[in-house]
């Protein structure tokens, strides 16, 4: 193979030569660096079309995974009713068609909310009030697992420009993940706190038994989930939506035992939005 530099003229600066000479070798050359151009961007090309092809049958594979449970279940039983001489479909029977309809209702609402996230309607929001109302809505599920709620609270308002629904979901998503990490008690804390560079920090840490470490640095990518039943989508959402507020989620585990999810949101230097309710309570 020729080098690139094989065949440049030895000849001075000054002699008459010398840059027509050089003008014809570039010139020569040009041809050869645009096919090379032409090949790599080719294979960027390529690379780029298997990593979207990878993530279409990721999709694929785990839509499918998530649905074929509940519809072999309801193939099963409406095929128990249809045979000859079987008994017709009862109450319960129905009741379990539509816990698993739903169930695939509830699944295809994800992957829709994964692939096409609405965009963020914002308003001034009251953090303190929004993680309240979550702890709030889980507070019988803590109780049924021995789970006790920490809830540090400011005392003043706490003021992020958001989309109420989205950033609640992102909340209830990072709880329920808690929970689920202490099926046999434990407690779960949840800190709000203003930083000194504008941003507003949300720390939601559990004591159960931490995010298994090779897992840690793809915790966020699609369809990874530590639970058997889990689906690998909402931790992928509540990312998405951070960042889709100019924020930021991390994950860290604790010290002491446990995991901690870390949510940043740009603040907003004003008082509580008019309008807006405070709890009396807070979930203890």
């Amino acid at each position: 193979m020729r080098k690139l530099g094989a065949g440049v003229p030895s000849g001075g600066p000054n002699k008459p030569d010398s840059l027509t000479e050089l003008t014809s070798f570039v010139n020569a050359l040009e041809p050869g660096i645009d096919r090379l151009i032409e090949q790599r961007q080719q294979r960027e090309w390529e690379v780029m079309r298997a990593d979207q092809l990878a993530m279409v049958g990721q999709v694929a594979a785990g839509f499918a995974h998530e649905i074929r449970n509940p519809l072999t279940a309801v193939k099963m039983l409406v095929q128990t009713g249809r045979r000859e001489g079987g008994a017709p479909l009862g109450h319960e029977d129905l009741e379990v068609i539509e816990h698993e309809i739903r169930r695939m209702e509830r699944s295809l609402q994800r992957f829709l909310d994964f692939a096409r996230p609405p965009r963020p309607e914002r308003r001034p929001l009251d953090m303190r009030l929004v993680v309240g109302r979550v702890l709030t809505l889980l507070q019988t599920r803590a109780t049924r697992q021995s789970v006790t709620f920490a809830y540090r609270r400011p005392g003043l308002p706490v003021i992020v420009d958001a989309d109420e629904d989205q950033i609640q979901q992102l909340i209830l998503n990072l709880v329920m993940n808690a929970l689920d990490a202490m099926p046999s008690g434990g407690t779960l804390e949840c800190r709000i706190a203003p930083t000194q560079n504008g941003l507003v920090e949300l720390h939601v840490s559990d004591t159960g038994p931490g995010i298994p470490v090779d897992l840690l640095p793809r915790l966020f990518d699609p369809f990874i989930s530590t639970k058997e039943t889990g689906i690998g989508l909402g931790l992928a959402v509540s990312f998405r939506i951070a960042e889709n507020h100019g924020g930021s989620l991390s994950a860290a585990n604790r010290p002491e035992g446990g995991a901690c999810f870390v949510v940043r949101l740009p603040g907003v230097d004003r008082a509580a939005p008019s309008g807006t309710a405070a709890l009396t309570t807070d979930a203890d």
